[in-house]
């Protein structure tokens, strides 16, 4: 049996996320965040970083009013040469498409990666031990070195591996979160 590459999974796995009707999308990113509502960490923490969705990732944008709504700090990367600076946002309205045409802030304050508490992490692919393969340009990669707090990764159920390829330098999530399960450290919450 043919032993599937980063490159192979990112092309499978985008064209199934790709293939989701908008209202296969929505009912599963509910199932998403209801999972993602049920962390006391995300209740705890005051800043919180989050994406906006891409290629059909889960549409997480209904907890960025809920984050604001609580006086927390909504944080959102913004792509500057090979880095990811975060933003804080005070509101949807600052956002516009900005690197791969995927929102992002136009303006607002940039926040230290260690002041982050909580962090919402997309990917193509994430193995139950936390591991991820996202787009292959290493975003979130150099970010992981100095971003604080908890890392969760979200996404679909059928984006959970039982292993992704690894390389050196790959660092897990803390949890991974489906609209059906809770991983961490390989095993089901």
């Amino acid at each position: 049996m043919k032993v599937l590459t980063k490159d192979d999974i990112r092309r499978l796995i985008i064209q199934k996320r790709e293939a989701l009707t908008e209202e296969e999308r929505e009912k599963l990113s509910e199932g998403i965040i209801k999972n993602l509502l049920s962390l006391k960490p995300l209740w705890d923490a005051k800043n919180l970083l989050m994406f906006c969705p891409h290629r059909g990732e889960p549409n997480i944008t209904p907890l960025f009013s809920w984050t604001l709504q609580r006086g927390k700090s909504l944080l959102l990367p913004k792509v500057e040469e090979k880095y990811l600076k975060l933003i804080r946002v005070e509101d949807n309205a600052s956002l516009s498409p900005g690197a791969f045409c995927i929102l992002e802030p136009s303006k607002g304050e940039e926040v230290r990666p260690e002041e982050v508490e909580l962090s919402l992490i997309p990917g193509i692919a994430f193995d139950k031990e936390g591991y991820r393969i996202g787009y292959g340009k290493g975003y979130y990669d150099r970010l992981f070195e100095r971003l604080g707090g908890l890392k969760v990764g979200v996404c679909y159920e059928f984006q959970v591996l039982e292993e992704v390829p690894r390389d050196d330098w790959d660092m897990p999530v803390d949890l991974v979160v489906t609209e059906e399960k809770i991983y961490q450290g390989g095993k089901e919450r």
